[in-house]
């Protein structure tokens, strides 16, 4: 129970952490093709 309610927490923040860093990569490189 413990350890399933851990895995989801840790499987929400990668999956937040991941959009973040996707949003963040696809604004780099418009910025990159608008410069």
């Amino acid at each position: 129970m413990k350890l399933s309610k851990m895995a989801l927490v840790g499987g929400m923040l990668v999956m937040a952490i991941g959009g973040i860093g996707g949003v963040m990569l696809v604004g780099y490189i418009v910025i990159l093709h608008g410069a």
